[in-house]
């Protein structure tokens, strides 16, 4: 059996191996555990905070899993104590910050098949976003709120968890939150195609959106192109500089090693 090489820790002990990581090799699906890797970063490394921006939390992609979204009745309330143990993982040892009051957005990363999408709850304004890379027009995440559960979308299957736990822990935004619509943002550089296309690299979508995404404060804007060819090469130069940020992070605890090693390539 092969040895299993960390490549990526953090000093909460987060952690993802070089064997996941080399899914950002071009031309491979992103693995989970390197979406977690980058929410890690994204918590933790004051390089990639945003000045005068919202405080944002990006959980970790099993903060909701596939038996909370198909279990039809929850009467000992097992998904809200699942997704609070998704969230204390995301926070990776900062468990005071359970009611999330330090928080302004709360990014859900999902994983469908081989789909990657975000449900966003903005707790400052009051909104929640699906950001799916995949628009209207393609197969993406779908927005459909049944009164029966088990015929829910995941989104709003998602917005239920989230809004029982904000009451769970008594933070002041629950009402709104359980009253907020949820929003699909339109993005210019959308596709209509799954990752088996040529030029759609799901993970990488949802990484960049991960990054640049503020809600109404600012225009999102991702630098993606709208032509398909255009975007491969986009996506192509992103799953490097992905692998790059995420080996060099100043919240890895191997960075400096992998740093001086570099200085002698």
């Amino acid at each position: 059996m092969p040895r299993r090489y960390v490549m990526f820790e953090d000093r909460f002990g987060a952690r993802a191996e070089a064997i996941p990581l080399q899914s950002l090799e071009i031309g491979s699906n992103v693995a989970g555990s390197v979406v977690d890797a980058w929410a890690h970063v994204l918590n933790g490394d004051p390089n990639f905070s945003l000045p005068g921006m919202p405080r944002r939390l990006f959980c970790v992609h099993t903060a909701v899993v596939e038996w909370m979204l198909s279990l039809e009745t929850d009467p000992a309330g097992s998904r809200v104590s699942a997704f609070e143990c998704g969230l204390k993982t995301s926070l990776a040892g900062r468990h005071h910050l359970v009611d999330l009051r330090a928080f302004d957005m709360v990014f859900v990363p999902m994983l469908e098949g081989d789909h990657y999408y975000l449900v966003v709850f903005d707790l400052e304004d009051e909104r929640i976003y699906l950001i799916d890379h995949l628009g209207d027009r393609g197969p993406g995440a779908l927005l459909r709120d049944d009164e029966t559960y088990i015929m829910k979308s995941t989104p709003f299957k998602v917005k239920e968890f989230f809004v029982d736990y904000v009451k769970l822990v008594n933070h002041p935004k629950a009402t709104a939150m359980q009253t907020s619509l949820i929003m699909r943002d339109d993005l210019p550089w959308s596709t209509t195609h799954r990752i088996a296309a040529p030029f759609v690299e799901s993970g990488i979508f949802a990484m960049r959106h991960m990054q640049q995404f503020v809600g109404s404060r600012r225009n999102f804007f991702c630098g993606f192109s709208v032509h398909g060819a255009r975007k491969k090469v986009q996506c192509n130069y992103l799953q490097k500089r992905y692998a790059a940020e995420i080996l060099l992070s100043l919240v890895n605890k191997y960075g400096a090693v992998i740093r001086r090693r570099l200085a002698f390539v």
